[in-house]
Order: C-alpha cells, then sequence, then structure tokens
C-alpha cells in the first residue's frame, strides 16, 4: 500500500521528531522537498510504501501531526512522481552493476 503525505515549512521540526522515531526508521519513509516533486506549494512530501498493517499503523501515527493525508488525482500524482524517482534509481543500478 502506498500513502502520500504533506506538510508545510512550519511542521518541518515537528515532522522531523516524529519521522526519527523507531517505528518510521524501521519503515523508511521517503520525504522530498514538494515542489522538487512537481507540487504547486512550499513544504514537504512524505511518501510512505509498505505492507497495508504497517501502513495503517503509520496512518494512526500520523494523524495528529501537521502531515495532511494527500488523496484523489493529488495523491496519485505525487505517489506516481516517487515511483518514477525509484524507478530511474533502480535503471541506474541496472546500469552499473547489470
Amino acid at each position: 500500500m502506498e500513502l502520500a503525505y504533506y506538510y508545510d515549512m512550519a511542521g518541518n521540526a515537528v515532522m522531523k521528531k516524529i519521522l526519527d522515531q523507531d517505528f518510521f526508521k524501521r519503515l523508511g519513509p521517503i520525504v522530498r522537498e514538494a515542489r522538487s516533486v512537481g507540487f504547486d506549494k512550499e513544504g514537504f512530501l512524505l511518501y510512505i510504501k509498505a505492507r497495508d498493517d504497517l501502513v495503517e499503523e503509520a496512518r494512526k501515527l500520523l494523524k495528529d501531526t501537521p502531515a495532511r493525508l494527500l488523496e484523489g488525482d493529488e495523491a496519485e500524482s505525487v505517489i506516481n512522481a516517487f515511483r518514477e524517482e525509484q524507478e530511474s534509481a533502480e535503471a541506474g543500478m541496472g546500469t552499473l552493476f547489470g
């Protein structure tokens, strides 16, 4: 399962503390500046890809934080941007070691 969240610059310090918890360290979410992934806002995007039970736990832990769950077309375009980034990285590793 995949989820995408957005939080603004004001929420960055709080989110850094939350994402520094052991659960999130093991989960390995990806954080990028929103504009670097084509999102038209100042702030950060958080991408989570994991088993359904872990994603649900992350959703609970992020419920009362500055992070806002993205839904619909907005979520789809952000998730696709993260997927493309991962595929490009994997393709690059393939050419190095393939």
